[in-house]
């Protein structure tokens, strides 16, 4: 005879209305054949519920305000695969018994971050929003994000984020997040997340900025026998539309002195 499975992993119960709960679990990590479908069973004093379900999920209805208990277990063609231990849920909304899940930074700028992270597996009612806590520089600021905002374009239990914008480039903050239903977050957060943002780009320095070349003019013809280099420059004056003569190329090397110097010279043209 084989031995039985495992039972389900992870049975949680989510508030969708004042009279509908959805209850979640993973399937058993072993098990002893394929399993054929679950049987969920919710009670409390006055009602017991037996349903059977093939997926991983189910939506019941119960009554507004009341305790219920809850279990699953999972059948394969050789019987039970064990009985997962139930748990207790309320219909009235309280504070969450723990924070947002798998909080995670996923991109980051110079001033912006974006986060990402699961709903709290046991909510204790409809989460209402999420609340982004962020320190710097010894000041908290905290950013309320409503779920009607999150919702909009996925499912209730698909993975959420936020970007978080407005923020100061080189410097290191910290983020933790709460979520909250109306009766509050109940004092859960998760663990928080340090990061360094990356600095803005730095401005061109002074000595990689581009300028003119100034033109340089000679004030007298010049002496017979003497190289270019020997001849005394005695004025320069920017490169200006008014000097359009400057089109002579000219590398002169000074050799005289104790390291080559090249000077790249603009040379009106000279005349006889």
């Amino acid at each position: 005879m084989p031995p039985p499975g495992t039972p389900p992993q992870f049975l949680h119960a989510r508030k969708l209305s004042d009279y509908e709960v959805e209850l979640s679990w993973q399937p058993p990590l072993e098990a002893n054949s394929d399993i054929l479908y679950y049987i969920v069973r919710v009670w409390n004093e006055t009602t017991d519920l037996q349903q059977n379900v093939t997926k991983t999920s189910v939506v019941i209805n119960v009554d507004s305000e009341s305790r219920y208990n809850a279990s699953v277990s999972s059948w394969t063609r050789l019987g039970d695969g064990g009985v997962l231990i139930y748990i207790s849920f309320t219909t009235t909304d309280a504070e969450p018994f723990d924070p947002p899940q798998n909080v995670t930074v996923v991109n980051t700028d110079a001033s912006s971050v974006t986060l990402m992270w699961y709903p709290p597996t046991e909510p204790n009612g409809i989460i209402v929003h999420y609340t982004i806590y962020y320190s710097f520089n010894n000041t908290v600021t905290e950013k309320t994000v409503p779920v009607s905002d999150l919702y909009s374009h996925t499912s209730p239990d698909s993975r959420l984020s936020y970007t978080l914008t407005g923020l100061i480039g080189g410097n290191n903050y910290t983020f933790w997040m709460a979520s909250s239903t109306v009766q509050g977050d109940g004092g859960v957060h998760s663990e928080p997340l340090i990061l360094l943002l990356p600095e803005d780009a730095a401005p061109l320095s002074a000595s990689r900025r581009t300028s003119r070349a100034p033109c340089l003019s000679r004030t007298a013809k010049p002496s017979r026998g003497l190289l270019p280099w020997a001849q005394t420059l005695t004025h320069i004056r920017p490169l200006t539309s008014t000097h359009s003569s400057c089109r002579s190329l000219c590398f002169f090397s000074v050799l005289c002195l104790p390291t080559p110097f090249f000077f790249l010279l603009f040379l009106e043209d000279l005349t006889p």
